[in-house]
């Protein structure tokens, strides 16, 4: 087994405390470098994954897929309170996670007898928080509403991996847990955004924390 995917996490780690800091500091510049240098040592964790014996690589190439396009939304989503980028930023994501959505059903040999439990439960989970936002979503409603059904389709199919005996449980284990971690890290977002205004506490470590563990699951994936 190699382990040269896990060189990069301790420097993950640190930049996802940095990229804490300047979010809630409202530092753009430096968010403008570290956002989208967090999810390139994500990249590059899952790439160093190839050097594992026996790994999936087709798997691999499909969540750099996915990651690159979240790489291009970062560039695009510095400045979240800027009208124009927010939009540019929701389409850049809605591609990027319908992308980890597909990866995860077609590695996974398609849909499970208990996805259709865990779908009700996100549905039930998606009209909650679109009420919740609702009120002050004003000219972003149509968009956010589009948003807001692909990523917990994300985590849907993510929880599906758990089930389908195709992936190994630890592989399964952190696409789930990361792909959960991005999902709470964009409601955080939204009730700062949507509800009432304050500083971040889990939002940013749950991006860039999510997506580590995305790119850690190619390496205990295996054909």
């Amino acid at each position: 087994m190699s382990f040269l995917h896990l060189i990069p996490v301790p420097i993950s780690i640190v930049l996802i405390v940095l990229y804490l800091i300047a979010r809630n500091r409202q530092d753009l510049k430096r968010t403008a470098i570290i956002q989208p240098l967090t999810t390139f040592v994500s990249l590059v964790v899952a790439a160093l994954s190839f050097f594992a014996p026996g790994v999936n690589s087709k798997y691999t190439i499909a969540i750099l897929i996915g990651m690159g396009l979240c790489f291009a939304a970062d560039i695009f989503n510095i400045d979240m309170n800027n009208p124009k980028i927010f939009l540019a930023g929701i389409v850049a994501f809605i591609f990027a996670y319908l992308e980890y959505a597909i990866a995860y059903t077609v590695f996974n040999k398609g849909f499970q007898p208990v996805d259709w439990i865990v779908g009700v439960v996100f549905l039930l989970v998606y009209l909650f928080i679109m009420r919740l936002y609702w009120k002050n979503l004003g000219n972003f409603r149509i968009p956010v509403l589009i948003y807001g059904i692909f990523q917990p389709f994300m985590v849907t199919r993510a929880i599906s991996t758990l089930f389908g005996g195709q992936f190994s449980l630890v592989s399964a284990l952190l696409l789930t847990i990361g792909s959960f971690m991005l999902f709470a890290g964009d409601v955080e977002y939204g009730v700062h955004r949507f509800v009432k205004p304050g500083k971040f506490t889990i939002g940013p470590i749950c991006y860039a924390g999510g997506q580590l563990l995305i790119a850690l699951s190619c390496a205990y994936f295996f054909a």
